[in-house]
């Protein structure tokens, strides 16, 4: 079995799968792809009585099959297009098979006269070197195949390759070349009707069917399956219909056949590629929207210093946060994290987000806020789903700080005295997790020079390619060795995205920093 690239930084390369192994950018892999879109490790090959199997390793651009979105492991077809990132493959046998001969006749009565016999044997070098051509559009590599492919056979007026599925035609030669209705509805029911082997309709049968359509003559065909879903065409002329049958062997037929099987996988890959397009614009669309959504913080808030970094694992994720003035003299700080990334987590984001502004403005302590959107939130949520929330209202006065706990990782302090400090705060359960939410109000304080930081777990639990976590002692030593709110957040984000890679998908990571100003 092969994987042809077609489209990326390694276009052309062919990569034998003779042993199972990891596809990714290190050149220490077993199929290794130089392209900045593909991960360092980005899936895996497996091999099994069945056949082949692909699974992603978590790559940050993640995987496709056919344009579906690849979770866990799947098997590969003959024809799967494969997008690793930007890289577009194909999987593929060797050029070896049979076909059989089906039909209104015997593809074994078709006898090929001597005279063209020396025509046949270029048939695969003239397709190989159409296929090899420098255009990069889909359809003119196909069309550009099926005019390789009409130039080794004299008698063939017209080459195109079909979806007998869908009834519609891919691509064609000559160009502009116009194919009989009566011709194309024929093939397409007999490949239909025999999707395994080949089609075959002799000059009497051509007769028969112009006399039923009342046409004066209808062309010759034979229609040749190169997989489940697509077919070759060929045609004769009208004026040579009653001469003779098409001069081509069951072997040309095969090896047409499987050698088209190259631009009909960049067919598929330019029609996944757009596809993939549409669907990158509408999560970019979605990650302004959540943007929008995540309220920025007041731009001055007396005797603090705040300081807050947003990173979505995905285009759009479950992270959020949001930051107000809930009196005069208290802030509302609110940090949490869905399960889940992607799409499901950034829907639920976005409720839980504007549930929560609601909340706020019934002014009530953070206690109860989380308690009034567990209730919100229950209803609506998938089995399995929840979601962890930290509230902190923090007194601008006194520095003293109320706070509630759902299932989030307490705050973390570092002091004046460059200490840091795990606050025993009960962190509770998640929104989702117990119907009857209990939340208790803790208290703790901020002395003038301490920083208070809240994240959600893509700190503690972010994961090198080794399998290694962050942890907090690395965490503790970006604390220590700054300043301000501000070198903080941009020191921790950054140590962080450094240690798991930036090609690695990651959980999201959301970083608050809140610093009380010495007096």
């Amino acid at each position: 079995m092969f994987l042809v690239v077609l489209s990326g930084g390694a276009k052309g390369r062919v990569l034998k799968l003779e042993n199972e192994g990891i596809i990714g950018r290190d050149p220490t892999v077993e199929y290794s792809i130089d392209d900045p879109t593909v991960s360092r490790r980005h899936s895996e090959l497996l091999k099994s009585e069945s056949g082949w199997r692909l699974r992603d390793l978590g790559s940050a651009n993640g995987t496709e099959i056919n344009g579906v979105k690849l979770i866990g492991d799947r098997a590969l077809a003959e024809g799967d297009v494969i997008s690793l990132g930007r890289v577009t493959l194909t999987f593929n046998s060797q050029l070896a098979g049979t076909v059989r001969g089906t039909g209104p006749a015997s593809a074994d009565a078709t006898e090929v006269p001597a005279h063209h016999v020396a025509t046949q044997q270029g048939l695969s070098l003239r397709l190989l070197a159409a296929l090899k051509g420098e255009n990069d559009g889909a359809e003119a590599l196909a069309a550009h195949a099926l005019k390789a492919l009409l130039s080794g056979l004299p008698t063939a007026a017209r080459a195109s390759m079909v979806d007998w599925r869908a009834g519609r035609i891919l691509a064609r030669a000559p160009e502009g070349a116009e194919i009989s209705r009566s011709t194309l509805f024929r093939a397409l029911s007999a490949l239909k009707s025999e999707p395994k082997g080949v089609v075959v309709w002799m000059p009497e049968q051509c007769q028969q069917l112009a006399r039923t359509l009342s046409v004066e003559k209808v062309a010759q065909f034979i229609a040749v399956p190169i997989d489940h879903q697509v077919g070759l065409l060929l045609e004769g002329d009208n004026g040579k219909a009653e001469q003779s049958p098409l001069p081509l062997t069951l072997g040309d037929l095969e090896e047409a056949s499987l050698l088209l099987r190259i631009p009909l996988a960049a067919l598929r890959a330019q029609a996944a590629a757009g596809s993939r397009k549409m669907r990158d614009s509408d999560l970019r669309l979605a990650q302004r929207i959540q943007q929008r959504l995540l309220t920025p913080a007041p731009p001055k808030i007396d005797g603090f210093e705040l300081a807050m970094s947003y990173t979505p694992a995905m285009m759009v994720g479950g992270d959020f946060f949001h930051i107000e003035m809930h009196s005069s003299d208290e802030l509302a700080v609110v940090i949490g994290d869905v399960s889940g990334k992607g799409v499901s987590g950034a829907m639920y984001m976005a409720y839980l987000v504007a549930d929560l502004r609601h909340q706020l403005k019934l002014k009530v302590g953070p206690a109860d806020l989380l308690e009034n959107l567990q209730r919100s939130l229950n209803p609506v949520l998938e089995p399995g789903m929840f979601a962890t929330v930290a509230a902190v209202f923090v007194n601008t006065r006194t520095g003293m700080c109320r706070v509630g706990l759902a299932g989030h990782s307490p705050p973390v302090l570092r002091t004046a005295a460059r200490k840091v400090i795990e606050m025993g705060l009960d962190p509770g359960s998640p929104v989702g997790a117990d119907r009857n939410l209990q939340v208790r109000e803790q208290k703790l304080a901020l002395a003038p020079g301490d920083c208070l930081i809240l994240t959600t777990d893509g700190v503690d639990e972010g994961e090198n390619s080794a399998g290694e976590a962050y942890g907090k002692a690395r965490r503790d030593q970006v604390l220590l060795s700054c300043d301000t709110a501000a070198e903080i957040n941009q020191a921790l984000r950054k140590s962080l995205l450094e240690f798991v890679g930036k090609d690695r998908s990651t959980d999201d990571l959301t970083i608050i920093c809140l610093g009380r100003l010495r007096q």
